[in-house]
């Protein structure tokens, strides 16, 4: 298995099982060790793709997660927060949610909030019948970035004081519609393959597209690597998860087809996946 090494803060030195952040990619050559697939995005000089963070957490009851470097006011923020055999809540305070896909067990579809028959608070307790969809999960959410916005932001999935891991992936792009940036999403559970195949969703010239994989396993990065003509934006793997981002700039109008990613994959019906585009800003 591959381990990436990045350097611990004073607050992982504190709380060990808090680290395994990831540099900004904006900064990613000069990071402890450097991941090539992370990296490429950087190498291109793509101006509309800031930078990414990520965090694992234990018990998610402290994701810690970091702002990208040189957001700047304006900026789309996107946040993923991924969970694994507990709640994953679908709402946080100063985000506005866009997607959500929670799978009961491997072979399960991915359940969304139409799907949800009780609710208590921010979380979903059941989905049609007696599905809680608790085995894998993930919520995307975005913001504007603010003048004031904080250097860090800190999550809580649990409601009570015990929890299972979870794990997130932060992004910010420029030039994407602030006030109404989802164009469409789709989510897929099951895919009865060894890649992940990303469902299609409907875009147009200019949008982004992002693909977005949950995975009940840790794995290295290379074996779910970017779908022909994208590229790897975030990856975060720990324990017994990991979580991917994939994404690129749509040169056509129309449906995206299903998009399999490439590499050897794992185990089939192990991930949970949104595919999601997001509309360019007005000129």
């Amino acid at each position: 298995m591959m381990r990436v090494a990045v350097a611990a803060t004073e607050r992982d030195k504190v709380n060990p099982h808090h680290a395994h952040r990831l540099v900004s990619f904006v900064e990613c050559l000069s990071a402890t060790i450097i991941v090539n697939l992370m990296c490429s995005l950087v190498a291109t000089a793509n101006p509309l793709i800031i930078g990414s963070t990520h965090i694992w957490d234990a018990d998610g009851q402290q994701l810690v997660i970091t702002k990208p470097t040189h957001t700047q006011p304006g900026d789309l923020m996107l946040l993923i927060l991924h969970r694994t055999d507990d709640e994953l809540p679908f709402a946080q305070p100063g985000w506005t949610r866009a997607a959500e896909c929670y799978k009961q067990n491997n072979d399960a579809p991915c359940y969304t909030l139409d799907d949800c028959s009780e609710v208590e608070g921010a979380v979903c307790t059941q989905f049609q019948g007696s599905h809680r969809g608790r085995d894998l999960a993930q919520v995307i959410f975005y913001r504007v970035a603010a003048d004031n916005e904080p250097a860090e932001y800190v999550f809580n999935l649990n409601r009570d004081g015990h929890g299972e891991p979870g794990w997130a992936i932060l992004t910010s792009l420029r030039g994407v519609d602030a006030q109404d940036p989802v164009r469409d999403w789709a989510v897929r559970g099951c895919d009865s393959d060894h890649a992940s195949v990303f469902p299609s969703v409907t875009g147009q010239k200019g949008d982004w597209l992002l693909l977005s994989q949950s995975f009940d396993d840790a794995v290295p990065a290379d074996w779910f690597q970017p779908p022909r003509g994208m590229t790897g934006i975030g990856y975060v793997s720990h324990s017994d998860e990991a979580g991917f981002l994939f994404a690129k700039q749509l040169t056509e109008d129309g449906p995206t087809g299903e998009i399999r990613t490439r590499g050897p994959g794992g185990p089939r019906c192990k991930d949970a996946l949104i595919s999601l585009t997001l509309k360019p800003a007005h000129p």
